[in-house]
């Protein structure tokens, strides 16, 4: 039996022993659960909220990283994406949202919060064409950005071998309009 084993079970005969403990015990994980529950569901909820709200590039810009990315994720998902994950984080390998279209195709999203002067360049769109499709197994891959891109950026995303849907500030307020297409199409 390993230590583990051996530590429920001693905690499980304990337990049996004093049933006032253990009915306090378990009412407290029980209500530990339905805090979690709780907390989780209002995530969501706001999560869901940082896009019906938003009308401006603005009102874009001024979000977390966190909050874009969960954005990004909330427009893929009223598009009809499923299995939608935010995995953005350091390290991500310039995948900060995942998800499968309603064609079954595995996109990566790379989402980028810049100021207005500040233009997504080329080694951001190398980064992502490196790695989209032999890292992630990505079937399209796109970046979101709140800003631009520069011209050598835009030359190599649109390189039949790469082939990234670049979604500049303008297009993201099309798309959160709903009066536009999303990247990838």
């Amino acid at each position: 039996m390993t230590g583990y084993g051996l530590l429920v079970l001693c905690a499980v005969l304990y337990l049996r022993e004093n049933p006032k403990i253990a009915w306090g015990l378990g009412a407290a994980v029980l209500v530990c659960l339905v805090i979690a529950l709780v907390v989780l569901r209002q995530g969501r909820r706001r999560r869901r909220r940082l896009i019906e709200g938003v009308r401006t590039l603005q009102e874009f810009t001024e979000m977390s990283p966190s909050d874009f990315e969960h954005a990004i994720a909330a427009l893929c998902r009223r598009d009809g994406c499923r299995n939608v994950r935010v995995v953005g984080e350091s390290g991500d390998l310039g995948a900060d949202v995942l998800a499968v279209t309603p064609l079954g195709k595995l996109v990566v999203i790379q989402c980028k919060l810049y100021g207005a002067g500040n233009l997504v360049g080329s080694p951001d769109a190398q980064r992502v064409g490196g790695t989209a499709r032999p890292v992630h197994g990505a079937d399209e891959a796109a970046i979101v950005t709140t800003s631009g891109y520069t011209a050598d950026a835009a030359r190599y995303a649109a390189l039949p071998a790469v082939d990234i849907h670049l979604v500049d500030g303008q297009q993201l307020i099309r798309w959160q309009a709903d009066g536009w297409q999303p990247p990838w199409l």
